[in-house]
């Protein structure tokens, strides 16, 4: 005898669950559209929250909004902003290098979409130098030279890393570049007198004490060679004459008290003089503006 056929009951919650399945195999496009209200509300929640400084809350909500909608762009860009709020420069932690990482990983991703966003490019280069991450920065920026080798800016950002980094010699072969990549006579004297006041000058300073013998004495020779190029193209430029007379007291100082001492603080004279000789004639060719005269004091109508 046949056994009587039982039908199967099916629970409310699957037949729920089979016939949204349904409805988003029969509209991918209309789940899509939800998903992505979805995300742009968590997106406006993370915003309000931003704006009252909780940004832990706030990037929770960015990266709820990443979650369902993994290409939103401004839920990128809102995280890596927040990250970087959360980001303290100074501290050496792992938790804060992770949020540090965390950050530039999503402005890295929002740059890959917007390479020229000037100010997002600025900003990951910042959290990168306060984290120490010197390699990253260089191979970010190698890559937008790379992308636009006349881009002088790029280039001179490369050397600025590396300065940071405490690699003058590599700094100076980047900032020796900008000065090939400069149009113009008035260009090439600012970008050498960035090698020697920023490079030279400021390298020796900030080495008093430190720095001696042939070191001091290269850096010296380095950067009265850029000054000595640029007076050639403009010789009316007093910075430069400026510059060479502190190259010259700098270099002196490594010599101690001695002949070649001697030499060095008369050639800081002889620079000291001419720029003063040039302020004077400057002073003249521009005479200061005479007072004007007071008005008659108004009547009162």
């Amino acid at each position: 005898m046949s056994r009587p056929q039982v039908q199967a009951r099916t629970r409310p919650s699957l037949l729920l669950s089979i016939l949204a399945v349904a409805v988003c195999l029969s509209s991918l496009v209309g789940c899509g559209k939800y998903d992505e209200m979805k995300a742009r509300r968590a997106v406006n929640e993370g915003n309000a929250e931003y704006g009252e400084q909780n940004y832990d809350k706030a990037a929770k909500k960015f990266e709820e909004a990443i979650k369902d909608v993994p290409d939103l762009e401004i839920a990128h860009h809102n995280l890596g902003i927040t990250y970087s709020r959360m980001f303290k420069a100074g501290v050496e932690t792992p938790e804060n290098k992770a949020i540090a990482d965390k950050a530039t990983e999503q402005l890295g991703w929002w740059l890959a979409k917007h390479p020229d966003d000037l100010k997002i490019r600025k900003l990951i280069t910042t959290l990168w130098l306060d984290a120490g991450e010197y390699e990253k920065a260089l191979a970010f920026w190698k890559n937008e030279h790379t992308r636009d080798p006349k881009a002088r800016d790029v280039l001179q950002t490369v050397a600025a890393i590396y300065m940071k980094s405490q690699d003058w010699r590599s700094a100076l072969v980047w900032y020796r570049k900008d000065v090939e990549a400069a149009p113009d006579a008035a260009s090439k004297v600012a970008a050498l007198n960035t090698i020697a006041s920023n490079v030279a000058l400021g390298k020796l300073f900030a080495g008093r004490g430190k720095l001696f013998g042939a070191e001091r004495a290269e850096l010296a020779e380095i950067g009265l060679q850029a000054a000595e190029e640029g007076i050639k193209l403009d010789p009316k430029v007093i910075s430069l004459w400026n510059t060479s007379q502190g190259l010259w007291d700098q270099r002196s100082l490594g010599n101690g008290q001695s002949w070649a001492y001697l030499i060095d603080r008369t050639e800081s004279q002889v620079y000291s003089q001419r720029a003063r000789v040039l302020r004077e004639e400057a002073k003249k060719a521009n005479p200061p503006a005479a007072p004007g005269i007071p008005a008659a004091p108004g009547d009162g109508t």
